[in-house]
This record gives C-alpha cells, structure tokens and sequence, in this order.
C-alpha cells in the first residue's frame, strides 16, 4: 500500500475529479443537466462494482459472486445504493431526501476516501494490473464524484443541521450490521464483520471500534458545519440563533 502506482491514482483521480467540479459548476446551470450528471456518477458506480462479474466470465467461461454483491455489508457498500436513490429520488423538498441525501454527501465521501486510500485488495495485491483491483478503485472514485456532487451541483447545503442527518444514518448502519450479521449467524455462514459491528476495522487501534467512530463522525460533522456556518452565513441564519430565535416565539405563544 501506498506504492507508486497507489500514490498517482489518488493524485491523477483527485486532480480530475477538481478541474471537473470546477468545469461543472461554471459550465452546468440547469438543474436537468445537474441531475443528470448525478445519475450518471450513481449509475457508473454501481455497473463498475458489478463489472467483475462479466470480465471474470469472459475470461474464465464463469464468475464468482463476491458477498458484497449480494449484501450491503462495507459501508460503501451502502453509500454507493444511497447515491443510486438520492439520484433518482423525485420529491427533493421532503424531510426524506433531506436525511438521505446529507448523509450520503458526507458519509459517502468520507467511506470513499477511505476506501481508496485504505484499500484492502490493494493491500493484498498491489497492482492496478488485476482487474478486482482497478474496478474497486474506480467504483469509489465515480461514488467520491457523485457524493460531493450533491454539494456541488447545490443538491445539499452544509449547515448545522447535516449532524442530525449524519446520526440518523450512522444508526442506519448499525441495523444493517446486526441484520446481516444475524443472517450470516443463523445460516452458519463465516462471519463478515457487517459494518466492523463484530472487529475493529484497525487491529492496530482496538479501541476505535463503530461506536467511537460512530461518535467520532458526529462532532467531526458537527464542528465542520457550525464553522462553515460562522464563516458563510449571517449571525441570523446560523444553528444557534435559529435556535433561539424558536424558542423565543415558543414563550411568546405560550
């Protein structure tokens, strides 16, 4: 990990996917164009994650149906299906798109990273050469696009708020876990650690399990947004005078 070929696929994929952003946000105006542009991120992401399933049959006559194929076991996994939905989902003023789409801008870019910069096939076998290999890098790459997208093409906005959406979807998470770990348990399958809910993600920190990152995620996302919001906003649009300003025509009312 972090070899040379490592390195210039997260420098070359980080360079294209600015100067796109920045080609994007001055050239692109309309909102069809917008959303068109994130199905295509969501699209490209998933077709590439099951990619390996046709060269593997072209090649060997067969393939293999990894795990994470047919269960939203990495959170990638799930991220990836929530820009699917986020891309399509018609009804953007609810409180539905709202929570799922946050979540997906900052969960998604934030896993996607990650997994690039953590890659374990990589790890494993670091070569760009195996095509399991390349298509995880490309998957997350086209996930990272279409995630920051969101804010990007002006689908999310980062406030305060965002942190509710963040917890919400981080509990997501866990539930997942449990039901696929419940399902590996009683089908007397191996463990696949759903959501690091069985082992730490890091042997190396045993301490950093998912609920210290859980929280860890929560005032990370917390910090960064109040701050956005001290840097961008006036006084009167911020978390904590929306706040009060609430509670004042509470006690008027009352």
């Amino acid at each position: 990990m972090f070899n040379t070929t490592h390195i210039l696929y997260m420098v070359i994929s980080a360079i294209l996917s600015v100067a796109l952003f920045v080609v994007l946000s001055i050239k692109v105006k309309r909102l069809t164009t917008k959303e068109l542009i994130l199905k295509i991120s969501a699209i490209s992401t998933v077709a590439i994650h099951f990619s390996s399933l046709w060269v593997d049959f072209f090649e060997n006559g067969e393939a293999t149906i990894e795990s994470n194929m047919l269960f939203p076991i990495h959170p990638c996994n799930i991220c990836m299906w929530l820009l699917l939905i986020v891309a399509f989902y018609k009804k953007r003023e609810g409180i539905v798109y709202k929570t799922i789409s946050e979540f997906t801008f900052w969960a998604g870019t934030v896993c996607g990273s990650i997994g690039i910069l953590l890659n374990e096939n990589f790890a494993s076998n670091p070569t760009l050469a195996d095509y399991d290999v390349l298509k995880g890098f490309l998957s997350h790459s086209t996930m990272i696009f279409g995630c920051i997208y969101l804010l990007v093409g002006g689908f999310v906005k980062i406030r305060a708020t965002n942190t509710i959406s963040v917890a919400i979807g981080l509990c997501g998470f866990v539930v997942d876990g449990a039901i696929i770990n419940a399902l590996y348990s009683i089908f007397d399958l191996p463990p696949c650690n759903s959501m690091y809910l069985q082992e730490v993600p890091f042997a190396q920190m045993p301490w950093l399990n998912t609920v210290v990152i859980g929280v860890i995620a929560v005032l990370v996302t917390f910090l960064i947004s109040a701050l956005h919001e001290i840097i961008n906003l006036p006084i009167e649009e911020r978390w904590y005078s929306i706040i009060k300003s609430k509670a004042t025509t509470k006690e008027k009312k009352s």
